[in-house]
């Protein structure tokens, strides 16, 4: 086995760049027009897709499901394959320029910790960490002596990828189950009366509600996210205590949220309330305000970051109450370099209350979804730790599976 440039071995597309000239290109709504999704980065870890470009865009640009996709700005150093769409201008689309190496050893590679660790450094060499075409290509990657070994070895790998995917796919049927089950209490209010029959579409009563500027149930309320919720924001840790070794506690950062991944900690003294529990929603107040549920244990808020927690409704349905205003406000204020998030912001949102009758069997159908999409989020980062344990281990000859 040999240790080889990656750019032995490949060619490099650039993603579209979203600027004055290009942005006639990209629209909101999928059409006929608009056919192919925008591939962010963001959007590729959730695969929900919000933007869409034009069928006039050069072709260089489209990824293709057997394409690999390589981010190079912001989150660096994440892998994707199975995509069709416009590939945005933060990832390059990897194509193989000779057949030395096998397209499943490459991508299998180019997921593992060896080489993130290496994008990663390269991209700090420059003022705003950016993977160039350059850099990408002086990676280097070990190459196994025989095409056969390359297949062995990204064959035992794609198994545990495959549990991987497997349990994302069962979390976005959970998620959309969950979300359709919120429609029909929250949006539609046809869930069940006390007879069985969907409350609004079988008469029952409606009330105008002032504030929301629309009709909800007879008995139910409306409350400030701050009377239903605990929210807390995160704590100013000061950088000059950071590190990456696991010194100290772990510390949840705006970049964190999507993939519920710690890469700081910090031996810094910090008290209780800015620690997280498992199920937390958290969200981001700079730039692209994520939200997430966390799955975690033991970790604490960095500024910027802010936790919502409710023993009022359950944490799937505050989010999704909440969601549309924090979308609507980053939409916004997109307008400025970096949009940010307030205190003011979140003090304008209220939120719907049913009935204490509808609550239990509220609460115990979303807390029952949620608690199985954190298992298997769980579970995908135990495996995800395996996987990169035994990458090296049988490349390098160390571990040998049949």
């Amino acid at each position: 086995m040999k240790l080889r440039c990656l750019g032995d071995f490949v060619e490099l597309r650039q993603g579209l760049a979203i600027n004055k000239g290009s942005a006639h290109l990209v629209s909101d709504i999928q059409d006929i027009t608009y056919c192919y999704p925008l591939l962010r980065i963001a959007d590729m870890m959730d695969s929900n897709f919000s933007k869409f470009v034009s069928k006039d865009v050069n072709s260089s640009v489209i990824a293709n499901p057997q394409d690999i996709i390589y981010t190079r700005t912001g989150q660096i150093g994440l892998a994707f394959r199975g995509m069709q769409g416009v590939v945005h201008n933060n990832s390059f689309i990897v194509s193989l320029k000779t057949d030395e190496l096998e397209k499943d050893y490459l991508y299998t590679v180019l997921n593992s910790n060896f080489v993130k660790k290496q994008a990663n450094s390269q991209a700090k060499n420059s003022v705003q960490p950016d993977l160039t075409h350059t850099m990408f290509k002086s990676i280097v990657i070990p190459v196994p002596d025989s095409r056969e070994e390359q297949n062995r070895i990204s064959k035992n790998i794609n198994n545990i990828n495959q549990k991987i995917r497997t349990n994302i796919q069962i979390n976005q049927e959970l998620e959309a189950m969950a979300k359709t089950l919120y429609d029909y209490w929250f949006v539609q209010f046809d869930f069940p009366d006390q007879n069985g029959k969907p409350y609004k579409s079988s008469g029952g009563k409606m009330v105008y509600h002032p504030e929301l500027k629309r009709e909800i149930p007879e008995g139910w309320g409306v409350e400030n996210l701050f009377n239903v919720a605990e929210v807390q924001y995160g704590y100013p840790f000061s950088t000059d205590y950071f590190n990456s070794t696991g010194e100290g506690v772990p510390v949840i950062r705006i970049r964190d949220i999507l993939g519920n991944d710690i890469t700081n900690y910090s031996t810094e003294e910090v008290e209780d309330k800015y620690k997280i529990n498992v199920g937390d929603v958290l969200i981001g107040m700079d730039g692209n305000f994520h939200m997430n549920y966390w799955i975690k244990e033991d970790c604490y808020l960095n500024q910027r970051v802010v936790k919502v927690n409710s023993d009022k409704l359950p944490n799937m349905v505050l989010k999704y109450q909440i969601e549309p205003f924090i979308k609507l406000r980053e939409k916004s204020v997109s307008r400025t370099t970096v949009g940010h998030l307030s205190d003011k912001d979140l003090k304008a949102i209220n939120v719907i209350i049913p009935k204490d009758k509808y609550l239990y069997s509220i609460f115990e159908r979303f807390e029952s979804i949620l608690n199985n999409i954190i298992k298997n989020q769980q579970q995908n980062q135990e495996l995800t730790q395996l996987r990169d344990w035994l990458l090296p281990m049988l490349m390098n000859g160390q571990v040998r599976v049949e």
